[in-house]
């Protein structure tokens, strides 16, 4: 339908338009924004227990633990200090209230990434709103990030790691400055909006110790907002920017000398650059007073550029952390340190990002003209956080959640404008230089005459924009909820958790002798409920392996009596390549039992658990009963065997002694009453015996 078609309604008709507010819209926005990320509430609220998501989040629980026990906010204990100090306090502060040691941490520490997804959806409306004067944008975009997988999953009830943080404070980062860029006074609002930029520069820099990855794309944005700026009449929009970047670099620059929180390096990173922001408005008002065009600034810019990046490299903080970092991009190991195509292509690529991918790509050279053409500069903000972001995750896609809400505000203008070439809505009218600061969402509202409402399209137009969405919003849900499946805690390593967590405390274990050894992606879960002891999985991932793929399993022992209290096995897709002579195959599949004849059980890890599918089975170190007597001539070895009885699960324990002068010795692992040889000799084991080392001669 044409506009002179819209203009000849009938008044009536009109005036039978429904509304919908603007408040209720975003609401109904946001409230997606949780559902989308509540599908594994019940594997996290378990009984009595809170069961995070993942293995990453037990660190933080643990450190909001010992941040409680150690003493009065705002110390930190040392492990805190440095890397996130502000997340592992804030967290803190939120379970305060609760206390120490209590369920209160897991529940405040499961529910922050949720809490945090909604405040960065939040914060992409508005700058998607402010940047483009359309409602109906923001809305699209928050929507789009409610169900881009890459978010979704990072900030999924109980998947709790550092990068839902992040996401707050690098949304506020880009709204805070396209506010700024889109004000032509300096009036209240101009300053609040600068202390905000402040406020957020100053918590991203404190919340991640590779801060400076996520601070860097405001260099070249504000690079190209001066090339627009020194073409446009009026008061210099980009000085609030750099006040409010000076401000953030002073924030936290205190609080690093005051509390001693966050590197020495990324605090440097941040003052490096709000002196080169400092810099860059003084070159901008030198070309404006000189009277040149604007190539003259972009070839200054490029030469100090340059100079910045040579002098940076020789300032050894910030020069080792680069090198660092670069080291970080290029090393391989865990499936997110791959790119967000590494394994599928392009599908990879939409399964990652969703919808709003395939919405935001074809918006980036159009937002690029709007931004050059319209001298509206909030488009190169969004541009250079795109591109910096997209690149980035195309080689790790663990950093596909930091380009989500940019290309989500993309993907809302993109959603827009496809809605109304297929006649659905009015087309978006990005916000033009000169426009009235204040200016309200009249005219996105698709026809309205309030201000704060949205006209409701009439029935057809109504379905097919919900199917329009529901592809948008329908296999992004669907993709996340299948990657959160694949991130929470299984049923069987729950179960061998609770058991063993239950088991130490009935007995009192003190850790290390209640350290669990198990597959490095699962270990803080088990220790942090075992012990509370979930620091690293350092030496998890230095042994276990190892230690499942060698031949003997008691040759271990001394590596592991006095570090590792149990071991936990699992299931693993044979193939026909695991032999079975490993520790692997003679715990898991034989209990650590001789059943195999040419093969020998294990003398130090007793079988103690299985869950009821057999997916899981627990073991516990220990020095084993020595079984020493004379065999019977012409003997070379004798079986020994048990019945054993475990939770879970009941089988026969086997060993096979060597026949030496007459005589043999072996240990076993197990409590039980043993049949000896072919005479059917018996001895009784004890577990006093088994724990002690104790020998007994038949």
């Amino acid at each position: 339908m044409s506009e002179a078609e819209r203009s000849d309604e009938p008044a009536d008709q009109a005036d039978r338009q429904r509304h919908i507010p603007v408040r209720t819209a975003l609401l109904l926005a946001l409230l997606l924004v949780v559902l989308v990320r509540l599908p594994t509430i019940q594997e996290v609220f378990r009984d009595d227990w809170v069961v995070l998501a993942s293995n990453d989040p037990y660190f933080y629980r643990y450190l909001v633990d010992q941040t409680l026990s150690s003493g009065p906010l705002p110390s930190l204990p040392d492990r805190a200090i440095r890397g996130e100090p502000l997340l592992v306090a804030t967290l803190s502060v939120a379970a305060w209230p609760f206390g120490a040691g209590t369920w209160g941490s897991g529940f405040v520490v499961a529910w922050y990434p949720v809490v945090a997804a909604v405040l960065t959806a939040a914060f992409v409306y508005g700058a998607a709103t402010r940047l483009t004067g359309d409602v109906r944008v923001g809305l699209a975009a928050a929507g789009l990030l409610a169900v881009t997988p890459a978010h979704a999953y990072r900030t999924a009830l109980g998947v709790a790691d550092h990068h839902a943080f992040d996401y707050v404070w690098l949304a506020l980062t880009a709204l805070a400055v396209i506010e700024l860029l889109a004000r032509s006074e300096r009036d209240r609002r101009t300053w609040l909006a600068a202390g905000a930029f402040a406020v957020a520069v100053a918590g991203q820099a404190l919340a991640w110790e590779a801060a400076p990855l996520l601070l860097v794309p405001l260099a070249p944005a504000l690079a190209l907002v001066a090339l627009v700026e020194i073409r446009r009449d009026g008061p210099e929009r980009l000085a609030p920017v750099v006040v409010g970047l000076v401000g953030g670099a002073a924030l936290a620059s205190l609080v690093h000398l005051l509390l001693g929180w966050q590197y020495e390096a990324v605090i440097y990173a941040l003052n490096l650059l709000a002196l080169g922001s400092v810099g860059l408005l003084a070159l901008v008002v030198a070309v404006r007073r000189a009277g040149v065009s604007w190539a003259w600034l972009a070839a200054t810019e490029v030469v100090f550029g340059v100079v910045a990046i040579v002098a940076v490299r020789q300032f050894p903080p910030v020069a080792t952390e680069l090198e660092s970092g670069l080291s970080f991009f290029l090393r391989s190991g865990p499936a997110e340190l791959a790119g967000v195509g590494a394994n599928y292509g392009a599908v990879g690529v939409l399964v990652i990002l969703g919808f709003a991918s395939v919405l935001a790509a074809p918006m980036l050279p159009f937002a690029a003209k709007w931004g050059w053409q319209r001298l509206d500069p909030g488009w190169f903000v969004v541009v250079v956080y795109t591109v910096h972001f997209g690149v980035i995750a195309a080689l790790q896609r663990r950093f596909a959640g930091e380009l989500a809400p940019f290309a989500a505000i993309l993907g809302g203008v993109g959603f827009v404008m496809l809605a109304s070439w297929f006649d659905l809505v009015r087309p978006p009218v990005p916000r033009r230089d000169g426009s009235d600061d204040t200016a309200t969402p009249a005219v996105a509202a698709d026809g309205g005459d309030d201000d704060d409402d949205l006209v409701v399209p009439d029935r057809t137009r109504v379905a097919l924009l919900a199917g329009l969405a529901g592809v948008a919003v329908g296999s992004g849900s669907l993709y996340a909820a299948l990657i959160d499946r694949r991130l929470v805690i299984t049923d069987a390593t729950y179960e061998a958790a609770r058991w063993i967590t239950e088991y130490v405390d009935e007995r009192n274990i003190p850790y290390p002798q209640s350290y669990v050894l198990s597959k490095w992606g699962r270990n803080r879960v088990y220790n942090y409920f075992a012990n509370g002891e979930a620091a690293s999985y350092a030496y998890a991932e230095r042994t276990y392996e190892e230690f499942l793929f060698s031949n003997d399993a008691d040759s271990w022992y001394d590596e592991f009596a006095d570090r590792v209290g149990f071991v936990v096995t699992r299931d693993l897709p044979h193939l026909g390549l695991i032999s079975a002579s490993t520790v692997q195959s003679t715990l898991h599949d034989r209990f650590g039992s001789a059943t195999i004849s040419n093969i020998g059980g294990v003398g130090h890890f007793r079988a103690m658990f299985a869950t009821d599918d057999g997916a899981r089975k627990v073991f516990r170190v220990v020095p084993g009963a020595t079984i020493r007597g004379p065999a019977p001539a012409e003997t070379a070895r004798v079986r020994l065997a048990a019945d054993v009885s475990i939770p879970g699960d009941e089988f026969e324990y086997v060993r096979r002694a060597t026949v030496t002068d007459g005589t043999f010795e072996v240990t076993v692992a197990n409590p039980g009453t043993y049949r000896i040889g072919v005479e059917e000799r018996t001895v009784e084991i004890t577990e006093r015996m088994v724990q002690s080392g104790d020998s007994v001669t038949v």
